[in-house]
C-alpha cells in the first residue's frame, strides 16, 4: 500500500512538473512568435518605404515630405540590418534637394551614418516614434522667386528612458513641383 502511495505521489509530481513544463514553453514560444512577428512587420516597413516610386507617389505636402523622411529616420535609427541600411540611406536622399545632395556626398553621408549608428547602437538608442508637430508654427514663404516651407517633427528616442527631439525641417519646391528637404534644425527643448 505504501508502495502504491509512493508510485502515486511520484507520478503526480511528474505530471505537475510536465504540465509546469508544457505552459513555460508554450509561453516562450509565444513570445518569441510576437518578436519574430514584430521583425517582420519592421521588414515590411522598410521594404514597403524602398519600393516606392517617388516619380509617381511623392508626398504632396511639406508636411508630408517632414514626416516621410522623419518615418525613415526613424527606420534608420531602430536597429536595422546592415544590407536595409544602406538601401534606405540612398531611398532617403530621394527626398533631399540638390543643394543639400550637392553639400552633403553620397560617400561621406554613409560613412558618416555608419558611424553615427554604431554609436547608437553601442548605447541601445533607438528612434521610437515620429510625429508630426506644431503645424500653427508652419510657414510657406518666397525668396527669390522659389518656393520655401517649414514643417516640424518630433521623435521620441528611447535609450534608458525615453526623450524627445523636435526638428524644423526646411523644405524647396523643386522645377518639377516637388518639395524636397534642404536641411533641418534641432529646435532645443524648453
Amino acid at each position: 500500500m505504501k508502495k502504491n502511495k509512493a508510485i502515486s505521489y511520484i507520478f503526480a509530481i511528474s505530471f505537475i512538473a510536465l504540465i509546469i513544463l508544457v505552459f513555460f514553453v508554450l509561453g516562450r514560444s509565444q513570445k518569441e512568435g510576437k518578436l519574430k512577428e514584430a521583425s517582420l512587420e519592421k521588414l515590411t516597413e522598410v521594404q514597403q518605404v524602398l519600393a516606392m516610386d517617388f516619380d509617381k507617389e511623392y508626398p504632396k505636402t511639406p508636411r508630408d515630405v517632414a514626416k516621410l523622411h522623419g518615418d525613415m529616420t526613424r527606420l534608420l535609427y531602430s536597429g536595422l540590418e546592415d544590407e536595409e541600411i544602406k538601401d534606405l540611406a540612398i531611398k532617403i536622399r530621394e527626398l533631399c534637394d540638390k543643394e543639400f545632395l550637392s553639400n552633403n556626398p553620397e560617400e561621406t553621408y554613409l560613412n558618416e551614418l555608419y558611424s553615427d549608428l554604431s554609436l547608437w547602437n553601442k548605447f541601445n538608442r533607438k528612434i521610437e516614434h515620429v510625429y508630426t508637430v506644431n503645424k500653427d508654427k508652419e510657414e510657406n514663404y518666397e525668396i527669390d522667386g522659389s518656393e520655401y516651407a517649414t514643417a516640424y517633427i518630433s521623435f521620441t528616442i528611447v535609450e534608458r528612458g525615453k526623450t524627445s527631439e523636435l526638428r524644423q525641417y526646411i523644405m524647396r519646391k523643386s522645377g518639377d513641383n516637388k518639395w524636397m528637404v534642404l536641411g533641418w534644425n534641432v529646435i532645443p527643448q524648453d
